[in-house]
């Protein structure tokens, strides 16, 4: 038997039937949120049959005297525009 299983079916082992939609476990392996880390095989992600969810580790450190540009770009990702 293989170690490495398709994203979809690695969500299925590791949520059973309440497994996140396609996007979301894309979303996933992208940011890092599996461990070991899923990776890309031609145009599918692969994902260790042992791995698990592990989400965010850490949020990220906003110094005090940030922009609220910046602060609004760390915290939510949010696209800025030009005044």
């Amino acid at each position: 038997m293989s170690r490495m299983v398709t994203l979809e079916a690695w969500a299925r082992l590791e949520f059973g039937d309440a497994s996140p939609c396609m996007t979301v476990l894309q979303k996933y392996a992208k940011n890092n949120l599996i461990a070991p880390p899923a990776m890309k095989v031609g145009r599918k992600w692969m994902v260790d049959r042992e791995a698990r969810y592990v989400g965010y580790l850490s949020l990220p450190q906003i110094p005090t005297k940030s922009t609220e540009r910046l602060k609004r770009i760390i915290t939510d990702g949010c696209p800025t525009t030009n005044p």
